[in-house]
């Protein structure tokens, strides 16, 4: 029997203007398009409520430089505004002077259509501390949902809205009371690149101990080892000490920088993003992870995906958002919906789905982005041009 999912909030849609460099219209729709069978929802697919599913996997392609990290920089900030009630300020993120969003939202049974607008800080008003965005207005509505219709374009959400505008009422000039409905809904996860280390190597990032001491030592090792065979096991013992073993060889204890040393980066990166995914599935969390094949093999790449899209596994249907280079992951998707390709034009970025392509669905995505079916490749004039100019420069020299 179909149960409606409560204390969930679950994103929808996203309408967003003046970040960064993304298009005034940018829309993001993060639901179905295409008809969902039963074997969809086994793996790829989840049901929100009748008629209304959303992707246990989602994935952003393009080329370099398309987009795909800014929207899911937007992504991320809009999932840490609905869980803190703040934006935090950057003025690279403002095009212009003022953020706008739009935001269709699903939560205990009910959808809500939410508008706010961030402002500017002045560059004398900025202090030397986070600094949150001014909020000029905001509006909340909530929305009727018919079950037996469904949903089947989401601009039916924009009928016979009620209104919840006391929700938001708030004394505070940069935090919303949207916090008091959504804050203890929100469960959200990042990942990025630089877990590692900052540029001079000089401090060790220690989101990867943490990492240690949040799975029992038994499912650790095993993680481990599927990334380097040679590890017995890696024990977490203080804020800069673990205990280290190779198979055949003593325990040595050392501290998080010797470790960094001995460790192949794929296996520091996989190791903790293998486990943050577990926790993911643990508590239903949406995890946004920008380059998930940074440092791996495509097969390991390819069964993280199969863990989040199996719902024997994902019993609380958590999700994971990701951006990537490697077309062939994306053969391992059945659905077509669930890929969205960044394009930026006249330096402004855009998002289309697949499904928008009218494309044939029995041809491999891999090969239709290897053709350049969607404009997604290399700029091969200026791939020449760089290949006779370096030919001229090497020349040159040894004249």
């Amino acid at each position: 029997m179909w149960k409606t999912e409560v204390h969930m909030l679950r994103l929808l849609k996203i309408k967003a203007k003046g970040f960064r460099m993304i298009d005034d219209n940018f829309e993001l729709d993060l639901t179905t398009k295409t008809k969902v069978y039963q074997k969809d929802k086994e793996h790829e697919v989840f049901e929100v409520n009748k008629s209304l599913y959303l992707f246990r996997s989602m994935a952003f392609v393009g080329k370099n430089a398309s987009g795909k990290s800014t929207v899911l920089t937007l992504l991320r900030n809009i999932y840490v505004f609905l869980q803190t009630g703040r934006w935090e300020y950057s003025c690279l993120d403002l095009k212009k002077d003022k953020i706008e969003l739009n935001l269709v939202f699903y939560l205990n049974d009910a959808l809500y259509e939410y508008d706010v607008t961030f402002g500017k800080i002045d560059d004398d008003k900025l202090v030397p501390r986070t600094n949150y965005s001014p909020i000029l207005n905001e509006k909340l509505k909530k929305l009727d949902y018919n079950k037996s219709r469904g949903i089947k374009n989401l601009e039916l959400l924009i009928a016979e809205g009620i209104e919840a505008n006391e929700l938001i009422n708030s004394t505070l000039g940069d935090t919303s009371s949207i916090i008091n409905l959504t804050k203890d809904a929100v469960m959200y996860d990042e990942f990025t690149n630089n877990n590692i280390s900052n540029f001079d190597m000089t401090l060790v990032v220690n989101t990867f101990y943490k990492s240690l001491t949040s799975c029992n030592i038994e499912l650790l090792s095993s993680i481990i080892k599927l990334l380097d065979e040679s590890i017995e096991y890696i024990k977490y013992e203080s804020a800069n000490s673990v205990k280290f073993k190779r198979i055949n060889e003593e325990e040595k204890e050392m501290t998080n920088f010797q470790l960094l040393n001995i460790l192949s980066s794929g296996t520091f990166r996989g190791v903790e993003l293998y486990v943050r995914c577990i926790n993911a599935l643990k508590d239903g969390k949406v995890l946004i992870v920008d380059v998930l094949e940074n440092c791996f093999q495509k097969n390991l790449v390819n069964n993280l995906l199969v863990l989040f899209n199996d719902s024997e596994i994902n019993i609380k249907n958590a999700q994971i958002i990701f951006s990537t280079h490697y077309f062939e992951i994306l053969d391992n998707l059945d659905r077509r919906d669930s890929i969205y390709i960044a394009h930026k034009i006249n330096g402004k970025i855009t998002i289309r789905n697949f499904y928008d392509y009218n494309i044939r669905t029995e041809l491999l995505k891999s090969n239709l982005f290897d053709n350049n079916v969607f404009d997604t490749s290399l700029n091969y004039e200026q791939l020449m041009n760089v290949r006779r100019m370096l030919k001229h420069e090497l020349q040159t020299n040894n004249d």
